[in-house]
């Protein structure tokens, strides 16, 4: 009897611990937007934490169920081409239903496990395993700055630093303006450096 018992207590020692959670699982909706020939989904890096999956692999499943490519440009994900709101709201929930949620409970307390060339989805909260395929993810797209070394463009100064430069903003980005001194002035200002989110420009004639 006491060998049943260590036995027993041993096997309990190794079920996964149930993380359960009074709060509703819900996926929020794609913010659609298109631009020219591109779909943006601007909060795809909500959407994928909340799913906790990573954006690349659920901007690469819609890429392909679409037929288009697809590139991360976090926190939004960009489908090359022209697709309505109502189809990728129901990508998504595909997604869902294969990727996250466990067949066996029914709950989204899942990962994903590397084992060998397969890749199992792991439930947390009733320890069901089952193979998928995931597919193939997309890199992640290079910020692209409104501003080019060596160009000149017409800046309001907006502000002015503690080193005494102009600071102006072009599409969001900061352009610090060697020269300008004064406020709500517009400038001509060439671009010598770009940084990071910041970049560096001398005022022209």
């Amino acid at each position: 009897m006491e060998a049943y018992q260590r036995l027993l207590d041993r096997a309990r020692a190794q079920l996964p611990e149930v993380r359960a959670s009074d709060e509703r699982f819900q996926v929020p909706e794609p913010d659609v937007m298109i631009d020219g020939k591109n779909t943006v989904i601007r909060n795809l890096q909500e959407i994928a934490s909340v799913l906790r999956r990573e954006p690349a692999q659920i901007v690469g499943f819609l890429a392909r169920e679409f037929g288009c490519p697809g590139v991360l440009e976090l926190p939004r994900g960009v489908l090359k081409s022209r697709l309505q709101k109502e189809a990728i709201a129901q990508r998504i929930r595909e997604y869902t239903d294969k990727y996250v949620i466990c067949s066996e409970c029914k709950r989204p307390d899942t990962h994903l496990v590397k084992e060998g060339k397969f890749t199992l989805l792991v439930c947390e909260a009733c320890g069901a395993q089952r193979p998928i395929t995931v597919r193939r993810v997309v890199e992640a797209a290079k910020p692209k700055t409104p501003v080019v070394v060596g160009e000149v463009y017409r800046l309001t100064i907006e502000d002015i630093g503690r080193r005494g430069d102009g600071v102006a903003r072009k599409e969001g980005f900061v352009v610090f303006v060697t020269g300008a001194t004064t406020r709500g002035v517009t400038v001509n200002a060439k671009i010598t450096k770009v940084l990071g989110n910041n970049a560096y420009a001398v005022v022209q004639p």
